[in-house]
C-alpha cells in the first residue's frame, strides 16, 4: 500500500546568490603548499630582477625607450634582450555575450539562472590600470563605488584604454546596454603587466583568485618586421614552464590567456605556412588559451543552437610545437563595444583576441558561481578547463580540435546545463579525483540508441622542461601521460582526438594522444548499451600521483560513478529534476517514526514544511505544486528519526 501526499508550495522569491566569500577563499588556500609557494616566489623573483637588469643596461647604452604606444594605440614594451636584441610585448588589439550564450546564464535569459558574477572576483593584467571611475564599473548604491581596484596605478602608466575596454568585456555594469559585460555585477582588480606570474601566484594563493585576464604577449611581427626570434614561435620555454608551476601550485586558479594577433602575418620556419604562431606563455599546458570568431551566427529561436562559425583572419594560429591543441577554444572578439579610459563616459569598438579572452573570462566567472551554487565548492582549474573544451560548439567543416579555433566555440549555455545535469543526477557527470602511481580507474554509463557519448579527461600536469632557443622542438611538454579510452560491451576500444604533428594542416585524429593534458573521446550515434570508461597512466608518475578531472555527457546517461559529489540515496528519489509545474517524490521509509517533509533555498532558509506525520507505509508518494514558484535551486527534504536525506532540487 502506497500513501499519498499531495500539497503546495508557498511562493517565495530568492534574490540571494551563494558565491565567493572570505571563508571560500580561506578554503581554497589552505589546499595549496605554501613552502613550495613561497620557493617559487624567490625563484620569480631573482628571473624578473635579472631579466629587468638586461633591460635597462640594453635601454641605458642604446638610449631607446623602454616602451612606447604606436598610432594605433597598441602598447608596445620591451620583455626581454635576446642575443642583444629587444623582444617587444604588446598588447593584443586587431554582441559577444550572444554568441557565447552566456546571456542565457543572465537575468531573464533563457535558463532562469540570473548569474550576473554577484560577489565573484576577477583579476586582469594588462598594459596599464584600468579606468576605474568610468560609469560602467560603479554599483548601484546611493552613494556609488567603484567595483574596480588599481593596485599598479600611477602616474607614470595612468590609465589604459585597452585595459578599461578589457575589464569592461567582464564586468561593465550596462549602463550602456550593449557595452553590458559578461560578469555585470562582479568586482575586479587591474593590474599592469609588470611581474605578472608573480603577481598572479600571490592572488591566487592568498586570496584564492580563480581566474585572470591576461590580453597581451610577444607578437611574431610589428609593423612589417619580425619581433620574436623564430625559435619562440610554438615554443614551451621558460615563460609556460613559470606559467605552469604557478598553475600547479594553485589548482584552482586559470589563467586565460589571448592567441595573439598574428594570424595574417608570415615568417620562415615555422611547422607549417600561416601556422605555428604563438609564443611564450601562450604555449603553457596548464592555462586556457583563447582565439578570435568573427560574430558567430546563433539562432535567434531562443536554442543556442550555433548556425556558422568563422575565425577572424587576424587570430594566432597554433599548434605548438609538440603538437598540443592550441588554442583551446575560440570566442567572439569581434567589434566588441566598451568602456575606454578617454572619459568616464567613452566607449570604442575593438577587435582582437585581447577581446575574446575576456568574453571567455567573465563567462567562465559566472560557471565557477553555478557551480559553487549548485555544489557549495569551486571547480578545479582542470575541471573548469576540461568542462567548456567539452561543450565547445566544434568547426563542423573540421570535426574534432584543430590550430585554429581549438575546441570550437564556447557554449556557456552547454557548460552550465552540464553542470545542472550533474547537480541533479541527469545525464552528466563533473568528477574530480586522483590517480595514483600504477592504479586505474574505471566506471561504467550506460546510453539509449543513436547518441553521442563524450568524455573528456583534463589534468594539471607538472611543469616540463624548457626548450628555450630550439626551433621546432617535438619534445612532448608532458610530464604526467594520462590515457582516457572507453570500451564497449564487444571489447571495442574508442581513443581521444589528436593532431597531427607531421601534418598540421590536416584534420585531427584518433590515436594514443602523447602529447596533450586533455583528452576527449567521441563516440558519435552510439549503440545501446553499457560503455567502460578508463584512466590509466604511462611510465612513472612525478610525485606519485596526478590529480584529474572527468567529464562524462550522455543522453540518457546513467553511470555507475559513485563518490561523495555524486552519492546517491535508494530510498530517495525526484522527478522530474529540474521542474517547471510539478515535482514528485517516492520515499522508502525505514523505520515507523514520524516523518517530516520540509524544503530549503540556498540559503538555509526553510520555504515549507510539513507538519510530522506518522509513517503507517512502506512507501510514501506525494507531488508538489510549484505553480508560480520562483526559479533556482533548492533542497528537498525528508527526516524520519535520526535521518535526514536530501535532494537538489531546480525549479525552472
Amino acid at each position: 500500500m502506497k500513501k499519498k501526499i499531495l500539497f503546495a508550495v508557498a511562493l517565495l522569491i530568492v534574490t540571494n546568490i551563494i558565491a565567493q566569500t572570505e571563508a571560500e577563499r580561506q578554503t581554497i588556500i589552505s589546499e595549496y603548499n605554501q613552502s613550495q609557494i613561497k620557493a617559487l616566489e624567490k625563484k620569480i623573483k631573482q628571473t624578473n630582477k635579472n631579466i629587468q637588469k638586461e633591460i635597462t643596461d640594453y635601454v641605458t647604452t642604446n638610449n631607446v625607450d623602454r616602451k612606447y604606444t604606436n598610432e594605433d594605440g597598441t602598447l608596445f614594451e620591451i620583455k626581454y634582450i635576446l642575443n642583444n636584441k629587444p623582444v617587444y610585448m604588446s598588447t593584443d588589439n586587431a554582441t559577444e555575450a550572444i554568441s557565447t550564450r552566456t546571456n542565457f546564464l543572465h537575468n531573464g535569459g533563457g535558463l532562469g539562472l540570473n548569474l550576473e558574477g554577484q560577489n565573484m572576483h576577477v583579476a586582469t593584467w594588462d598594459g596599464g590600470p584600468t579606468l576605474s571611475t568610468h560609469d560602467e564599473f560603479l554599483d548601484d548604491n546611493t552613494t556609488p563605488t567603484s567595483r574596480v581596484t588599481t593596485p599598479d596605478s600611477s602616474a607614470s602608466n595612468g590609465e589604459s584604454n585597452h585595459s578599461t575596454h578589457v575589464s569592461g568585456t567582464i564586468i561593465a555594469k550596462g549602463t550602456q546596454a550593449s557595452a553590458k559585460g559578461m560578469a555585470p555585477q562582479a568586482t575586479l582588480t587591474s593590474f599592469d603587466w609588470d611581474n605578472d606570474s608573480l603577481e598572479a601566484l600571490n592572488q591566487a594563493t592568498t586570496n584564492g583568485l580563480l581566474l585572470s585576464n591576461h590580453s597581451y604577449g610577444i607578437p611574431v611581427s610589428t609593423n612589417g618586421t619580425q619581433n620574436a626570434p623564430t625559435w619562440m614561435m610554438g615554443c614551451y620555454n621558460s615563460d609556460a614552464v613559470e606559467w605552469d608551476t604557478v598553475a600547479y601550485n594553485a589548482p584552482y586558479y586559470l589563467m586565460i590567456a589571448s592567441a595573439g594577433n598574428d594570424g595574417s602575418n608570415t615568417y620562415t620556419g615555422g611547422l607549417a605556412n600561416n601556422y605555428d604562431k604563438l609564443t611564450t606563455n601562450k604555449n603553457a599546458k596548464n592555462n586556457l588559451v583563447i582565439a578570435n570568431a568573427s560574430n558567430p551566427l546563433i539562432n535567434p529561436n531562443g536554442s543556442g543552437e550555433m548556425l556558422n562559425l568563422f575565425i577572424n583572419t587576424s587570430s594566432s594560429q597554433g599548434p605548438s610545437d609538440d603538437g598540443r591543441v592550441k588554442p583551446d577554444i575560440t570566442a567572439d572578439g569581434t567589434d566588441v563595444y566598451s568602456p575606454i579610459s578617454t572619459s568616464n563616459s567613452s566607449y570604442d569598438i575593438y577587435t582582437g583576441t585581447s577581446m575574446s579572452a575576456p568574453n571567455t573570462t567573465g563567462s567562465l566567472l559566472l560557471l565557477q558561481q553555478y557551480y559553487n551554487q549548485l555544489n557549495s565548492k569551486y571547480m578545479k582549474s582542470a575541471t573548469l578547463k576540461g568542462l567548456v573544451c567539452h561543450t565547445a560548439d566544434d568547426n563542423t567543416s573540421s570535426p574534432g580540435p584543430d590550430p585554429i579555433f581549438g575546441w570550437g566555440l564556447l557554449n556557456s549555455k552547454v557548460s552550465a546545463e552540464t553542470i545542472e545535469q550533474d547537480a541533479t543526477d541527469g545525464a552528466a557527470k563533473i568528477f574530480e579525483s586522483t590517480l595514483n602511481n600504477n592504479d586505474t580507474f574505471t566506471t561504467q554509463v550506460t546510453i539509449q540508441s543513436g547518441q553521442t557519448l563524450r568524455a573528456t579527461l583534463c589534468w594539471t600536469d607538472p611543469a616540463g622542461t624548457a626548450q628555450d632557443n630550439q626551433i621546432n622542438s617535438s619534445t612532448p611538454a608532458l610530464v604526467n601521460d594520462l590515457d582516457l579510452r572507453i570500451t564497449d560491451a564487444s571489447n571495442s576500444t574508442f581513443l581521444p582526438w589528436k593532431l597531427q604533428l607531421s601534418n598540421v594542416q590536416g584534420l585531427a585524429v584518433k590515436g594514443d594522444n602523447l602529447v596533450d593534458n586533455i583528452e576527449r573521446v567521441d563516440i558519435n550515434n552510439a549503440p545501446a548499451g553499457t560503455y567502460t570508461i578508463t584512466i590509466n597512466h604511462k611510465g612513472t608518475l612525478t610525485n606519485a600521483l596526478q590529480n584529474y578531472s572527468l567529464i562524462i555527457t550522455g543522453e540518457s546517461l546513467t553511470s555507475t560513478l559513485s563518490t561523495d559529489t555524486f552519492k546517491k540515496e535508494s530510498n530517495l528519489s525526484v522527478w522530474p529534476n529540474p521542474a517547471k509545474e510539478t515535482l514528485n517524490y517516492s520515499f522508502k521509509s525505514q523505520t515507523n517514526g514520524k516523518v517530516q517533509i520540509s524544503l530549503t533555498d540556498i540559503q538555509g532558509r526553510i520555504v515549507f514544511t510539513k507538519t510530522p506525520f506518522e509513517s503507517q507505509t512502506s512507501i510514501i508518494e506525494g507531488q508538489l505544486d510549484l505553480t508560480g514558484y520562483s526559479k533556482g535551486l533548492y533542497f528537498f527534504n525528508i527526516a524520519q528519526g535520526n535521518s535526514t536525506i536530501n535532494k537538489k532540487v531546480i525549479i525552472k
